[in-house]
């Protein structure tokens, strides 16, 4: 996180000349030339994909884990709270994911859309919680 500066710094050390000494006819095909990854495999679609699965699944059980492990009390339930929006949001994701393509994509709309409303709601109500232990109510 400290060298994120270095980072950009150096992204854009790389970037600017590009842009900066294109032709003015082509500057568009050289910002799209920046812009446009060919991906004919669908490699860098699914290794995304699944880091993003994976990731999502591995941080709702590490919260669910972790309100587990405080046995009960305001903090265990509202980390409890918050692992079941999260699994939630994971579920909806998953509902939009191209294995599940064959259902019509309406009903996986509404099974995206109502998951990932519970799963704020659930989210929300921890929050509140959360609020109300923190004033002291």
């Amino acid at each position: 996180m400290k060298y994120i500066g270095i980072y950009a710094g150096a992204v854009v050390a790389l970037a600017v000349p590009a842009v900066t000494f294109a032709e003015m006819s082509g500057l568009s095909d050289t910002l799209q030339a920046l812009v446009i990854i060919e991906d004919s495999s669908k490699m860098l679609e699914t290794i995304s994909l699944w880091s993003m699965l994976v990731i999502a699944f591995a941080t709702s059980v590490m919260v669910w884990v972790g309100g587990r492990k405080m046995h009960g009390g305001v903090f265990g339930k509202v980390l409890t709270y918050f692992s079941i929006g999260m699994t939630l949001i994971f579920l909806g994701i998953i509902a939009e994911t191209p294995w599940l393509q064959v259902v019509d994509i309406l009903y996986l709309k509404m099974i995206h859309d109502s998951l990932y409303i519970v799963g704020y709601v659930m989210m929300g109500l921890a929050a509140s919680k959360l609020l109300k232990v923190i004033k002291g109510e």
